[in-house]
């Protein structure tokens, strides 16, 4: 008896271990294989993938093509577009106050893990107003309207001049590839038998390229006509500027650009009060009005989606 309990402890011991074993071992599976973080010229992040962590918002973005998700025909910007704000080349291209505010310098490996600069006001991704990017002075065609190249090579010596490597192919402060043209024997690519598209035309399209559209009408853009001074949301996007949920303008933006669900309580007034003084004398009478005040207000809910 005592051995047939020895037997039966011995087995299930082992079936417990046929399972549990291989699970404890495999726990972190992959925890020693490294991503790269510097491939073929410089591209901010190498092979770590934003989605394995955020796949809720690649979700979203692949649920259509529309703005930042492909309408420009060459398919949705990459996390970093967004995250990670960049160099400007000249001051009428950004709002210089938004600039100045959040250009951040971030963890960066360049073209080998020999060369890289540490983060400093961020590490590897930040939350970055809508307004760095739409609030330029510029809108419309950014080349002639022939002008059908997806390569941008021609810009890529503006931030860093004339180096003789790669950082020839890349713009906005040597951050993004701006393509080759077919036969460009320098390219950091092959570039001998087609054209290589670059990164541009994700935000600036082709055909011809576009400036990215200034969000104006609220005092917020490089343009010295922009005063918003007639803009019905204009204290909307103030009160979401002085806000702290979101960075700068970004409630307003997103909430009246995107599908986010909305409760918004309206304080409505269904009164007036008005005060009149009546000047008059035994030829004339003149009223004047002096003060009108809304009053009795009312609260509606209204939800949005």
């Amino acid at each position: 008896m005592k051995l047939a309990k020895t037997l039966l402890v011995t087995i299930a011991v082992f079936a417990i271990g046929m399972f549990v074993l291989p699970s404890t071992v495999s726990l972190f599976h992959g925890q020693h294989i490294w991503y790269n973080l510097s491939s073929n010229g410089e591209d901010f992040g190498g092979q770590v993938p934003c989605e394995k962590c955020h796949a809720d918002v690649a979700e979203e973005m692949s649920q259509l093509v529309a703005a930042h998700t492909g309408e420009t025909g060459y398919g949705r910007f990459e996390c970093e577009y967004c995250h990670r704000t960049f160099w400007f080349e000249e001051e009428d291209d950004v709002n210089q106050t938004i600039y100045n505010k959040y250009h951040f310098k971030y963890a960066t490996v360049k073209n080998s893990y020999t060369n890289y600069e540490p983060g400093k006001e961020a590490h590897a991704a930040s939350t970055v107003p809508c307004m760095y990017c739409h609030s330029g002075a510029e809108w419309g065609w950014y080349h002639p309207y022939t002008f059908t190249g997806k390569s941008c090579s021609c810009h890529g010596t503006a931030d860093t001049g004339s180096t003789g490597d790669w950082r020839e192919y890349y713009y906005h402060g040597d951050r993004f590839f701006t393509g080759c043209s077919k036969g460009d024997s320098d390219c950091p690519v092959d570039a001998s038998a087609a054209e290589v598209p670059g990164e541009c035309i994700k935000c600036h399209g082709t055909g011809p390229p576009i400036y990215i559209p200034p969000a104006g009408g609220f005092n917020l853009t490089a343009n010295t006509t922009d005063t918003g001074i007639n803009a019905s949301h204009y204290s909307f996007v103030m009160q979401a500027i002085k806000n702290q949920t979101l960075t700068d303008a970004n409630e307003a933006c997103i909430a009246c650009h995107t599908k986010i669900k909305l409760k918004i309580g309206f304080n409505v007034t269904t009164e007036a009060k008005i005060v009149v003084n009546d000047s008059y004398t035994t030829a004339s009478s003149y009223w004047d009005v002096v003060d009108i005040s809304p009053s009795n207000y009312t609260t509606y809910e209204e939800v949005k989606v």
